[in-house]
């Protein structure tokens, strides 16, 4: 049998009420030859139940259970840690892709080999799936990389030897992606957003967004500290990083209303 394409990662923990959205489509892809790697972080909601439904359906599925709740880094490393292929394709368990995402960005790294990530745009949906937004990523990475994250990390493919180059996640919390773009942009490595949708992202309640808003906050900046050892950072960097700081003394609501206002069409 010959390796598969592309491996697709997913951690769940609790997310049952969009799970199947999640599953479905990927395996709806219009690549069809890749391996899901799914790890169910101990989840209480029934999510490893429905997910063994789907994997004895599709032998692409490859499932697998923590012995107890790790987290999102863990869960993440050890999906990756487990994969066959040379291209990481992210999935929230609360997400859903579009058909022909995993192509577009598998011909993208195929053909352009400098690149170590290839990720996209965002329509943003509810709870229940209603579209109540658009987000979408520039090109302008140097200028973007100090104040934010200069991806979507759901719509995210990656090549796995530059990610093991770097050492992988971090265990930061709420932030290891963030840490692992700046990491890969430090080490000279080329990021591309393309200018299309990749992903139906979903916000909800009890997601880290939502609920740890200035751990995510208080994360940021340290990433971003660490970083102007090796990246000078601007004027314009230096003041976004102080408004950053200065969010933190607002409550979570505002701050979230703010953000939204500032990133979503």
């Amino acid at each position: 049998m010959t390796r598969p394409l592309v491996s697709v990662v997913m951690p769940v923990f609790n997310t049952k009420k969009w799970l199947g959205e999640a599953v479905e489509g990927i395996l709806s892809q219009t690549l069809n030859d890749f391996e899901f790697i799914i790890i169910d972080d101990c989840s209480t909601d029934g999510s490893y139940e429905l997910l063994q439904e789907y994997a004895e359906k599709d032998h692409r599925i490859q499932l697998y259970r923590n012995e107890k709740n790790f987290g999102v880094a863990f869960t993440k490393s050890r999906a990756i840690a487990l994969s066959t292929t040379d291209y990481l394709a992210s999935q929230d368990s609360d997400d859903s892709s579009f058909p022909e995402r995993l192509q577009l960005q598998y011909d993208f790294l195929e053909q352009h080999k400098d690149f170590w990530v290839v990720a996209g745009n965002n329509v943003i949906i509810d709870e229940e799936g209603k579209v109540i937004g658009q987000r979408n990523y520039t090109d302008s990475i140097r200028e973007i990389i100090l104040k934010k994250s200069p991806v979507s990390h759901p719509t995210t493919m990656i090549r796995k030897s530059h990610f093991l180059e770097v050492g992988g996640y971090q265990n930061i919390p709420y932030v290891e992606d963030y840490d692992l773009r700046v990491k890969m942009f430090v080490k000279g490595y080329k990021i591309k957003n393309l200018p299309v949708n990749l992903l139906k992202y979903r916000i909800r309640k009890g997601q880290v967004k939502s609920s740890k808003v200035k751990g995510t906050i208080k994360g940021t900046l340290w990433v971003q500290k660490k970083a102007y050892r090796s990246l000078h950072p601007s004027l314009s960097d230096r003041i976004y990083h102080f408004c950053l700081w200065c969010l933190q003394l607002l409550p979570d609501r505002l701050i979230l209303a703010i953000f939204k206002l500032l990133e979503y069409k």
